[in-house]
Order: C-alpha cells, then structure tokens, then sequence
C-alpha cells in the first residue's frame, strides 16, 4: 500500500513539473503518521517542492491533489501545517499484509538489496589471557545480532575473531603461569609484576602439570619453556573463550591469529611494500599528549606518511629494537582482509580505542584505497549492579566479573536482549536481579510472554476446537478497533525497520520495536476478546495474533533471543 501511495502522488508530481525546467525530480517518500486524526501516511513533497517552484507549500501541495489518481483504499486527504498531505485509508485496507506475513514466515521482512556485500565482522577479539568479562559480551552480542541483521538485506556476512597472541600481555601470561606452577610445588614465589592473578591461572597451571611434570619444565631452557607455557596458556584461555561465546550461542567462521601473521612474513612484507612505495620516512614523533617535555626523549624512528591520509600525526610502523610495532600487524591484518575479498570490513571495539580509528582507516585508504574503512563502532562498558549496588569483581577472575558467571545467573537470553536496548556508544547499566525477574519491568520477560500467550491463545483455539481456515480466506475487513489497526500498522513497519537498523548498523532499534509490537498486542488482547460468538471475527483475530507471533519470532531472532511458546 505504502509502494501505491507512493507512486501515485510520484506521478502527480511528474505532471505538476512537466513544463518546468529541473534536472531532478525530487522522489516522493512516505511515513506513518504518529499523531492520531493525522491519518495513516504523511508526505512532505510539497515543501521539498517549493524551492524549485517559488510557491507555498501548502498550493503546491493543493495542486498535487488535484493531479493525483489514489487507489480505492483511501478514503480522505487533507492538507495539514505547512504543507504537509495527509493521507486517511480505509477501514482494515492493510490487513492483507497478514496473509503475507504467515504466508512468508520467517522470511517476512528479509530483503535483498541490489549489490550484496561480502562483509567481514570482527568482534570481541579480547586478549587470550583469561576468560570473558561483561563489557566483552555487549561487543559479542552487538557484533553478532549485527551479522543476522545484515544477513537480512541478503548481504554475506562473515564472523571473525582477532587473536592477539602476540605481544608483551602473552609473555606476562606465561610468567604468571609459570609463578602459580611453582606456587603448586609449594615454592615460595613473587608473583609477577601486571600478572594475572585469577584462579583460573591456578587451573591452567594444574592441567599443565598433568602432561609436563614440573621437572621436565623445571629443566627447559628459560626460552624454550615460556614460549610452551605461553602456547599452552592461550589454547586453554581460548577454550574458555569459546565456552563463553557458545553460552550465548554465538560461534565464529574463523579466528585469526596475529602470531602467526607474524610468522607468515605477512607484516614484514607489508612494512617493505610501504617502504616501496615511499610511504615510510624518517622522522621524530611529537612529544606524547599529556606528558611535559621531560619525560620525552626525540628519537629518529621509521615513520608511516598516515597524515597523508587524514590521520593527525605520522605512526611508527618498526620499534626501536628493529621488531614491528603492534600498529603494523593491524595494518597488516587488515589489508588481509582486504585481500580475502572483503567489500566492507566492520570492527567493533571497546571505547577506549577511539583514538585508533583513525590511523587503521588511514592506513587501509593507503594501501586498498577505500576510505573509512573499517567501519568502527566503540561499544561502552557495562556497570553491572545488583539491586542498584555494584556488583563486587569475581574471585575466579581476580579483576572483573566473567561473562560465565552472568550468563549462567540470568541466562542467555536476558543478556543478549539487555545488551540490545541501549545503543552501543552509551554506558549501559545492567541490574542483575531485574534480569531475572518475571514482570513487565523486565524487558525480554515481556517480549517473550507476548509472544507464548499468542501460543496460549491458539491452543485454547484448538482446545474449543475452533476450526482454523486459511489465511486467504479470513474477513479482514472486520479488523477495524484501533489496537488492531495499531498491530497492523506495526507489522507492516518491520521490513523498514530492519533496514534501516541495517543501513545505521544499529541492531538496538529492534529491541524497542519488539517491546512495542509487545505493548500493542497486550493492549489488543485486554481490549479486544479473541474467542468469542462471532466466528468471522475470530478467525480474523486470531490471524492477526498469529502474524504477530511471527514477527515477534522474526525481531528476536535476529537478535538471537529464543522466542518460547509456553512461559
């Protein structure tokens, strides 16, 4: 219907400019109107107009009126503010949609967009050095609803998990491994400086006792066994990790690993092609911000040209020592991705890298050409409270509360739907206890009870032996109390919504709309009686229940939050 109005206000549009001389006809584009007696649909052509043809809005909207042929479905227009067209449908002329939406299933709202992207999502990408925190789960549930949702447009979305196990944090790991495996042979030790202190370093350090006894370790050159402890150490944090990430049924198509981007040759290759192509100099870095001049030494050091390319000062590509910089292998990560036929590259991450955005979209304009590349998004940490209180840190983790032990206490579907209602740049505060309760005051609660009392509804359907028929063959045309038209107009809203929510990598837009498309069915089923005498009424009614449901399935699927029929 929404497509009908469309073009036939375009076509009277096209008439009112065929004697006038533009080069662009504007596009005429409609949207629900939200104010009740302003009718189903509002236009704002005529204002878009009245530049081009020196008149008010409001007569330019009084000639497109004239010209326009609607459809037998509008019943009146008016002319409302400036020169807005308001435009008033009749009775239930849009209930056909829930034919559509039983007829579609879950594939009601999906679209396929013209020119289908390969995308590449990395996410989470947390260091493996001990399990997940709560502000590592946001970035894991954004950047896996973000992937169902692109998946919607028809877009082939890929997950990737960055492996930084690489590095000075890989070294301290090892150190603390190797001080609790010691500490276990009752050996009095320091434990070491910026060492992991969690348990869960104490059972790494049992398990790999079990298969190299401490004196086969103990008579390891220093090198050799910290490079196995360090080996060991990751692979067991990422067993975690992995276990963390299934808890909320979120599985990645690859994990990358930078050490091995390393041992590739793949960032040394890079460095010399920027080399080659005179995009690295010599060069003196400014004094770091924040720090006064004493405390810096002006060292001669191989710079990247990155303020050639938007960036705000030159980066180092190659440390002091001769060894890359951790700036490289990024770029070098990257620009792998580029090669692997990546059309989009998104990389979610926490807020505190803000200030890297910059150099990685500059380095990557350098060498692929493409700018603002990767698209970044900063997701904000949690405060996790109880009760209002914050919530003490895990003595398991040492530092932070494990996204184990929230997921196990609330479970998967109150995280994922939580993380989901705020936008991603803002600070989110997630109350354990309301997560759990079974009340209106808990947002997934709310949504999923809507959706098992539609199931409730059509089991006592059958239970009454309530004869169902088809779809096709169901009066819709009695569907005419508000809530029931507020339902309608909700439903035909997703596939817009899902795109939009697409185009602004914005998956928090469908927790609203499924609280909403919630709040209206609640409200339909207080104030309108689905089994009752009228038969017509009831197939009618429990139609639209159904189409209900369907959606309602469709937004938490995409959001990946079960959808239960019983509660």
């Amino acid at each position: 219907m929404k497509s009908t109005l469309e073009q036939a206000l375009q076509e009277a549009v096209t008439k009112l400019l065929l004697n006038i001389d533009t080069n662009d006809t504007p596009r005429v584009h409609l949207t629900r109107s939200k104010a009740d007696g302003h009718g189903d649909y509002a236009c704002n052509i005529a204002m878009v107009l009245a530049r081009c043809l020196k008149q008010k809005p409001s007569d330019i909207a009084t000639n497109i009126l004239f010209h326009v042929q609607w459809p037998a479905e509008v019943c009146k227009t008016e002319i409302a503010g400036p020169g807005f067209i308001n435009i008033h449908l009749k009775a239930a002329s849009e209930a056909n949609i829930l034919c559509s939406i039983v007829a579609q299933g879950v594939q009601y709202g999906n679209q396929h967009v013209t020119s289908p992207q390969k995308i590449c999502i990395e996410f989470v990408s947390a260091n493996p050095t001990g399990p997940m925190h709560v502000g590592h789960g946001r970035g894991a549930v954004l950047g896996d609803s973000l992937v169902r949702l692109l998946q919607t447009q028809g877009h082939d979305v890929q997950r990737e998990y960055y492996i930084n196990d690489a590095g000075g944090q890989i070294g301290v790991l090892a150190c603390s491994v190797w001080a609790r495996i010691k500490e276990l042979q009752g050996q009095a030790v320091v434990f070491p400086e910026g060492g992991y202190p969690g348990l869960y370093i104490v059972d790494i350090a049992r398990e790999i006792l079990i298969s190299h006894p401490f004196k086969t370790l103990l008579k390891m050159p220093e090198n050799e066994r910290m490079t196995l402890l360090a080996d060991l150490a990751v692979s067991k944090n990422m067993t975690l990790i992995r276990a963390d990430l299934a808890r909320l049924n979120i599985h990645f198509d690859l994990f990358f690993s930078e050490r091995q981007l390393h041992e590739s040759g793949a960032v040394n290759t890079l460095i010399q092609r920027l080399q080659d192509d005179n995009l690295i100099f010599n060069g003196i870095l400014p004094p770091p911000k924040g720090k006064s001049v004493s405390d810096y030494t002006p060292q001669v050091q191989p710079l990247f040209k990155t303020t050639s390319f938007g960036d705000d000062v030159d980066r180092p590509v190659i440390k002091q020592d001769g060894t890359p910089t951790y700036f490289a292998a990024d770029i070098a990560y990257h620009y792998d991705k580029h090669g692997r036929g990546f059309d989009r590259m998104i990389d979610i991450w926490g807020a505190d890298h803000g200030g890297y955005v910059t150099r990685v979209q500059a380095a990557v304009e350098a060498l692929t050409g493409l700018q603002k590349q990767p698209d970044v998004l900063l997701v904000q940490m949690v405060n996790l409270t109880r009760n209002g209180q914050p919530v003490r840190m895990s003595k398991r983790a040492g530092t932070f509360v494990t996204l184990e032990e929230v997921v196990r206490e609330v479970g998967a579907d109150a995280v994922r739907f939580n993380f989901m209602t705020r936008r991603a740049e803002t600070q989110f505060d997630f109350d354990l206890e309301q997560a759990k309760l079974q009340s209106n005051e808990n947002p997934v609660y709310y949504v999923q009870y809507a959706h098992a009392r539609i199931y409730a509804v059509l089991r006592k359907a059958e239970a009454m032996n309530v004869r169902r028929i088809a779809a096709t063959d169901c009066d819709l045309s009695l569907l005419v109390a508000k809530s029931e038209q507020a339902l309608i107009a909700q439903l035909l809203g997703y596939p817009g919504l899902l795109q939009k929510a697409a185009d602004r990598l914005e998956p928090y837009r469908l927790t609203n709309y499924a609280m909403q498309l919630a709040a209206g069915f609640h409200t339909f089923y207080h104030q309108c009686r689905i089994i009752q005498d009228n038969t017509a009424l009831v197939h009618a009614r429990l139609l639209l229940a159904e189409a209900v449901a369907q959606v309602l399935h469709n937004t938490l699927n995409v959001l990946g939050v079960s959808a239960p029929e019983k509660m």
